[in-house]
């Protein structure tokens, strides 16, 4: 496969050279495989905490509540019994686990695939560094607004920087993340996908290892 090569920018966007992309960027975009592992960290944060009470659970129910014949009513044993009022549910919801796993390799064939779209749609951006001596969320709008990717855009640093963190926190759609938490679902959330320059090898790692 031939190298894919793209410029590299600075916070002016001017060109300051290019950088060749890992193999990834040129893999073919598997939408089924996206919605796959989408489908995967979606279930994985559901908080799978309904409950309602069996009859077990709820109070009452000690002794039957009348004689089991003569008397004109129904049989009952319970007033714990799903018909009673107060009385326990029957198949209602309990509390659960709804995440499960996706093989190693279909992840990283995922992660491939969405980096792949955002390439051919011309929606990545490769930045020469982003580091800040303070935190400034004025710097970092300006940035990326020369960038052209002020709005739905995720960016991605090569390692975590509590300066540049506390200046993207104001910023309601912007994301920021180290290569360790790139992830499918934010690449395909946000339009615009920002990386730099040593987030880029770090992106290679993740993906190669």
């Amino acid at each position: 496969m031939a190298k894919l090569s793209i410029d590299v920018f600075d916070s002016n966007k001017k060109s300051v050279g290019s950088v060749d992309l890992p193999e990834a960027f040129g893999a073919p975009v598997k939408k089924q495989l996206l919605w796959e592992v989408v489908r995967s960290q979606q279930a994985s944060v559901r908080a799978g905490t309904a409950s309602t009470k069996k009859r077990g659970d709820v109070s009452g129910g000690g002794k039957k509540p009348w004689k089991q014949k003569h008397t004109g009513n129904a049989r009952h044993g319970s007033t714990r019994e799903p018909q009673w009022r107060h009385g326990g549910n029957v198949f209602g919801p309990m509390p659960r686990d709804y995440s499960y796993e996706i093989p190693k390799k279909m992840r990283k064939q995922a992660i491939a695939s969405a980096l792949a779209q955002r390439l051919k749609e011309g929606k990545l951006v490769i930045l020469d560094k982003l580091e800040l001596a303070k935190p400034s969320t004025k710097t970092i709008v300006s940035t990326l607004e020369k960038l052209g990717v002020s709005s739905s855009t995720l960016v991605i640093t090569a390692e975590r920087n509590e300066a540049v963190e506390k200046s993207f926190r104001n910023l309601k759609s912007v994301k920021l993340l180290p290569v360790a938490g790139l992830n499918v679902r934010d690449v395909l959330l946000h339009q615009n996908l920002v990386l730099t320059r040593g987030a880029v090898e770090g992106v290679a790692k993740r993906v190669n290892a």
